[in-house]
């Protein structure tokens, strides 16, 4: 059975109408909720001006699987912090900024970034260490549905031009 754990994760970026049903699906799969006190996600309440955030206090490995899957695939950013399991895992921040790899920051339980004395030795400079703690502080953008996907007007244009 897998260590379970606190954990929240913000969702933003531009969706097109025709993907949401699938993030719809990836977070019934993961099924976090829109508060700490699990109020249940409800798809037809999509954020104004503000990321979807979505929490449990019951995460396996700290990680929502499917939502982060279907995030990558989909482009979308998101920030997820997840608290440790003693002896297995220590807290963590993930930041993912809708393209490429997501980058992995240690916390406290309090989401506080923390640097060992070797990743400052590594960093090398006070600016090196400042951009990698705002790099850790993103926040995504708000989530946005459209009605055409965006990906394929490029497609479009690049195949009729």
């Amino acid at each position: 059975m897998a260590d379970r754990v606190s954990a929240h994760i913000m969702i933003g970026g531009t969706i097109a109408r025709q993907n949401y049903p699938a993030l719809v699906q990836a977070i019934a799969a993961d099924n976090p909720a829109i508060d700490w006190d699990a109020a249940p996600f409800d798809p037809t309440d999509i954020p104004v001006d503000h990321p979807l955030a979505l929490m449990d206090h019951e995460v396996a490995n700290g990680c929502f699987e499917a939502v982060e899957q279907c995030c990558r695939r989909l482009h979308l950013h998101y920030v997820r912090w997840a608290g440790g399991y003693p002896g297995s895992f220590p807290s963590v921040r993930v930041v993912h900024a809708g393209q490429g790899e997501p980058q992995t920051y240690l916390t406290t339980e309090d989401d506080q970034q923390i640097f060992s004395i070797e990743h400052i030795r590594e960093l090398g400079s006070i600016e090196a260490i400042e951009a990698e703690y705002r790099s850790a502080r993103l926040s995504p953008p708000p989530l946005v549905l459209v009605d055409d996907n965006p990906d394929d007007e490029q497609h479009a244009e690049t195949d009729h031009g």
